[in-house]
């Protein structure tokens, strides 16, 4: 009996598509899901397994530009470019002011070098005993030659 090859897929409308890529949860989906297509007979199986695919959606999206983007208007995309250069310059800044009242903090502050003779506070409550090396047995009898056998 010869066998019936099964898609791994089921075939899913581009609606569909749209509509998992713009949920955040699998619930909020098939709530969704419901509601926009009242007439599909899917089952609750279907419906996850379209969940399931929703990165590998996600991903082919990505690939494709949509047209909606392409069609502003140049004279729209010189006054984002401007507010957003705008933005960047204003960061930037921020940022230098930034660096330099901390380059000021650090010349105004004091060089504290800690000798090893004064022990800090710190460390002087709570005293650590000393590490202390094992002592070396001195042996009198010079080393014999070790004689391997046959």
């Amino acid at each position: 009996m010869p066998k019936i090859q099964k898609r791994k897929y089921e075939k899913i409308d581009d609606m569909e598509i749209d509509l998992v890529i713009q949920c955040t949860d699998s619930h909020e989906f098939y709530e969704r899901y419901r509601q926009v297509f009242p007439n599909k007979k899917k089952g609750i199986d279907s419906i996850s397994k379209i969940w399931k695919r929703r990165n590998e959606f996600i991903k082919k999206q990505q690939g494709i530009v949509s047209p909606e983007i392409i069609s502003g208007s140049p004279h729209e995309f010189g006054e984002l470019i401007i507010a957003q250069n705008h933005i960047l310059a204003e960061i930037s800044g921020l940022i230098k002011e930034q660096i330099l009242v901390s380059k000021e903090i650090l010349v105004r502050l004091p060089k504290q070098v800690q000798k090893y003779d004064e022990p800090s506070q710190k460390y002087s409550e709570t005293k650590l005993p000393e590490h202390k090396e094992p002592e070396k047995k001195t042996s009198g009898e010079k080393r014999k030659d070790i004689m391997i056998g046959s």
